[in-house]
């Protein structure tokens, strides 16, 4: 499994930042992060670790609104995006495991999460006409792209 995204709090300026390991300078204020820097949280990915670090960096009483606001800001982007096959075809292949098989259960969640649940049956239905992928049982994949 890869080394997870750490967000460490500078004991010097308090202010946090992102790295997967300690030996570096903090980004703020230049102190040396070692082992006894604190690790206020964790994340999976780049884009998590730059969301939990600018919550981290904002004030308490701040952050609720923050998030709201980021929320909202992320509902009206992917609102304004359209569907097409080229982009169902980009998230599909995020979505097929190491056999190179795709479920139906996660291209339904991550089609739902983009706000097009309603897009998912005609893009398989077009894929596998396509042949981009065969069906190997319900519900089930092989991606051939």
């Amino acid at each position: 499994m890869a080394e997870s995204w750490k967000v460490f709090r500078c004991s010097a300026c308090g202010m946090c930042h992102g790295r997967k390991s300690v030996g570096h300078n903090c980004p703020h204020c230049g102190q040396r992060i070692n082992e006894s820097t604190p690790v206020v949280d964790k994340a999976a990915n780049s884009t998590e670790l730059r969301m939990k670090v600018l919550m981290a960096n904002t004030p308490p009483e701040l952050r609720e609104s923050l998030a709201k606001k980021l929320s909202d800001s992320n509902t009206l982007i992917n609102s304004n995006k359209s569907f097409n096959s080229a982009f169902g075809l980009r998230e599909l292949r995020k979505l097929v495991d190491d056999r190179g098989n795709v479920a139906i259960e996660s291209v339904m969640q991550r089609f739902s999460d983009l706000g097009f649940h309603d897009e998912v049956a005609e893009f398989l239905n077009s894929a596998e006409a396509q042949g981009v992928i065969v069906r190997l049982g319900d519900g089930i994949w092989q991606f051939l792209e």
